[in-house]
């Protein structure tokens, strides 16, 4: 091989190596945005779930939320508790 020939070679060796790292990387970048994304996405989620854990208001007009609130006062879970034990 002459000396050109052996230029060229590694000329062409450290282009496709270029490429080829070009190509990893770009696949890499993609992964991480789409985890990005997908991690987005279950923060907005949670953010939601927060609105459904907040504990009820007791003052509300809402009649499903009094009559929930009148199911499970302390007083009522009590008078439920001694029924039980009565008729065993």
């Amino acid at each position: 091989m002459t000396e050109s020939q052996v230029k060229v070679w590694f000329q062409n060796r450290r282009t496709k190596w270029r490429k080829k790292h070009a190509a990893e990387m770009a696949s890499a970048k993609k992964k991480q945005d789409s985890e990005t994304e997908r991690l987005k996405g279950t923060s907005d989620n949670e953010e939601e779930d927060d609105d459904y854990n907040k504990p009820l208001d007791p003052n509300s007009d809402d009649e499903k939320i009094t009559q929930l609130l009148k199911k499970h006062t302390p007083g009522s879970a009590l008078l439920m508790h001694t029924s039980e034990n009565d008729s065993s």
